[in-house]
């Protein structure tokens, strides 16, 4: 959605996307083939996608056989792996069978691994600690270090604009920022970094936390200066719906705007997201 909207009003628009997936198709080409997973670099590649029949068919997941549960766009992002002699590589080339308008950067093509401490232990893998019902009181990579993707690092320098967000908190957004180089990128760069708060809880991952638990969670996997604005829904959605929170915004370093950003089912609608976010550039 937040491409969608970046499509909008930007001139060009650049994807960071997490690289810790280990669930479903992803998963297992990652074990089977020793490869990053595909499958979140493959969504936001649909999403810049100019080629509507080429997207459709990269969507399409196999229903029976040896290939149930894959889809062809991850199988294809395999391919041109082992074709182009590396992932990111590999990613432009998908990225040029979509026509997309913008670019894609896996935020590292090292593999790593997702994991959280939550209350009473350890949590392994993206997919048990997206699932867990234990509170989540920090994620890491592992290994701690992984290479930043140099692409991915020079798209957050050379940016006026770095949206982070919305998506599942722990598994996707912090699972980008814990990759040493990305968060560097984000501390220095001179563009504007705004933070785009989830419409609503996601069971499990964020149950509870208001918009500014889900703020202080990003700050504190990322600490230093990484964001300059927070964009939370206004009215609240729902009996899950993320609030802003009880009593004052506790950072007069980082600019509250709560606009009315919600699609009809309550998920973030492009074009209004689009609206605010341009009013923000």
């Amino acid at each position: 959605m937040t491409l969608r909207a970046a499509l909008l009003y930007a001139d060009d628009v650049a994807a960071v996307v997490a690289m810790a997936d280990n669930g479903g198709s992803s998963g297992r080409l990652t074990a089977e083939l020793s490869i990053p997973p595909p499958g979140d670099v493959r969504n936001c590649l649909v999403a810049l996608a100019q080629d509507e029949a080429m997207a459709e068919l990269l969507q399409h997941r196999f229903q029976g056989g040896a290939l149930t549960g894959h889809t062809v766009g991850n199988l294809v992002i395999a391919a041109l792996t082992e074709l182009r002699g590396g992932f990111g590589q590999a990613v432009d080339a998908a990225g040029r069978l979509l026509a997309v308008k913008g670019r894609v950067h896996p935020a590292t093509t090292a593999l790593v691994s997702l994991r959280a401490r939550v209350q009473g232990g350890v949590v392994e893998g993206q997919v048990a600690v997206g699932e867990t019902t234990a509170t989540i009181e920090a994620v890491s990579l592992d290994p701690v270090d992984p290479p930043a993707y140099p692409p991915a690092v020079k798209a957050i320098l050379e940016a006026d604009q770095v949206l982070l967000g919305p998506g599942s908190l722990y598994t996707s957004l912090i699972a980008t920022v814990l990759v040493p180089g990305i968060s560097t990128a984000l501390r220095q760069t001179s563009a504007r970094r705004i933070f785009v708060c989830n419409t609503r809880m996601q069971p499990g991952e964020t149950g509870g936390l208001d918009a500014v638990a889900h703020v202080g969670a990003l700050l504190a996997h990322c600490p230093g200066p990484s964001i300059d604005a927070a964009v939370v829904q206004s009215p609240v959605k729902g009996s899950d719906g993320v609030t802003v929170g009880p009593g004052t915004w506790p950072w007069p370093e980082i600019e509250l705007i709560e606009a009315d950003v919600a699609a009809p089912d309550e998920g973030h609608d492009p074009a209004r997201l689009s609206t605010t976010l341009a009013s923000l550039s």
